[in-house]
């Protein structure tokens, strides 16, 4: 397979070009009798494949000149919203960035004042974006659901002309068969946590006592999934140094029913024991080869599923102004905490120095200059490593809230996470290539 990076172009090479292409990207000088005897091929199949790239470079999909976009943050406008509405949460996991659900702060939920002043804030500042979402998150936002239910009855009604798209991350530990119509009726796509099967969940994802959490809500998040046949949730993983089998974590969850599964990879600080390492990379390579195998052979049968990183579209996908400007942390995208404290994602919060404003006040925003900040953080080719990376266009520029903590700036990558990263798009892009209808038995 053959990418080139600044057309998008992916190419499925036969075994003779990719000799000829290894050969010449390596020594552009290489010709004639040299160039036959390092690829092993004749000069009339060198001239046939010389003539087909011609082809290809003419039409401007291969080898095309890489060129660097302009910078303007002043087209960006904020479109999406988490409201953390609660600093609480019944689960103790061992890896949780947020200090098991307080953000090491106060415990405390949010009130219908804070967030229906946030959904204010998110309609008055999404200007010309008709689609705008709101994600309710925590801790565990359901420990806060009068508040959730309030909050998109009020969002609806109070500004009909914008088009409301929901989204609740939770453990599943509280879900209830009466909450299932209002999820429904709302469109919310729900997010559930678990990790694999019982040995791997409870690894890490235990309740404040230390006990595993698998037994208490395997059968309430089956339940709930099984009222959602046709998609609206994901069952989202993670995956730490302690539980590394993550592509039999991804087996245990597609047999236990699940067809939508997505699988993180934690991020922690080095000095944690759950933390991954560079020395884990071939692990993890192994285990995303293994992951392809099993998910094409699960397609093959005719019992496939949904993995979320599997899922490229490589025809219509996000357009180039969305690719260099990745999430749009502190611009297009920002949290609220539950005492109206802005920042400018939910792994942000807590983090007083980036802390911009309050929604209960007026104005809401009042650090201009660390908007500023964030939106040029988020333009890819601000981050010096990015501008000559082949998987720019697919990561974005990364996460800038694991580039401050594993790095304390913003523009500077989180290398781990890079390479890891690396390893899923080029998983994906294996994925798709075999899928392709050439490349199908």
């Amino acid at each position: 397979m053959f990418l080139d990076v600044p057309s998008g172009s992916i190419f499925s090479l036969d075994g003779r070009v990719y000799h000829y292409l290894q050969v010449v990207l390596a020594d552009p000088s290489t010709k004639g009798e040299s160039l036959q005897r390092l690829t092993g091929l004749d000069a009339q199949t060198i001239t046939e494949i010389e003539g087909e790239l011609e082809q290809l470079i003419a039409a401007g999909c291969l080898f095309t000149p890489a060129t660097q976009p302009t910078e303007d943050g002043s087209t960006l406008a904020l479109k999406s919203l988490c409201l953390n509405v609660a600093h609480k949460c019944n689960f103790s996991c061992a890896y949780c960035f947020a200090h098991g659900g307080d953000y090491y702060g106060d415990t405390t939920l949010m009130t219908q004042e804070v967030a229906r002043a946030g959904i204010d804030f998110l309609a008055g500042e999404s200007g010309f974006h008709h689609n705008v979402e709101v994600d309710f998150f925590g801790g565990e936002p359901l420990m806060d659901w009068g508040v959730v239910v309030d909050t998109m009855a009020y969002a609806r009604s109070t500004y009909p002309l914008k088009k409301w798209r929901f989204t609740l991350t939770t453990n599943g530990s509280l879900l209830r068969d009466d909450m299932f119509p209002v999820l429904e009726e709302n469109d919310v796509s729900v997010v559930l946590s678990l990790d694999g099967g019982r040995r791997a969940n409870d690894a890490n994802r235990v309740f404040k006592g230390g006990r595993g959490t698998f037994d208490t809500i395997i059968e309430r998040i089956r339940h709930f999934t099984r009222t959602r046949g046709e998609g609206g949730y994901f069952v989202r993983g993670t995956y730490a140094r302690n539980t590394l089998a993550f592509a039999e974590s991804v087996r245990e969850l597609h047999s236990l029913g699940f067809k939508y599964i997505s699988m993180e990879p934690v991020v922690l600080s080095a000095d944690s024991t759950l933390a991954l390492q560079t020395s884990d990379l071939p692990a993890i390579r192994a285990q995303y080869e293994e992951l392809i195998a099993y998910f094409l052979s699960e397609v093959g049968s005719g019992a496939g599923f949904d993995f979320f990183h599997f899922k490229l579209d490589l025809e219509a996908g996000p357009c180039l102004g969305k690719r260099i400007y990745g999430c749009g942390a502190g611009v297009e995208y920002m949290a609220v905490a539950p005492n109206g404290d802005v920042f400018p994602c939910h792994q942000f919060d807590g983090v007083r120095e980036y802390r911009i404003g309050n929604v209960l006040a007026s104005p809401v925003l009042d650090r201009p200059k660390l908007m500023a900040e964030f939106a040029h953080a988020n333009f890819l080719f601000a981050k010096e490593e990015c501008g000559s990376c082949w998987a720019r266009f697919y990561c974005s520029g990364g996460c800038l809230a694991n580039n401050y903590a594993a790095t304390g700036t913003l523009l500077k990558p989180y290398a781990l996470g890079c390479l890891i990263q690396k390893e899923r798009i080029e998983a994906a892009l294996a994925v798709k290539a075999a899928e392709s209808p050439e490349n199908r038995p």
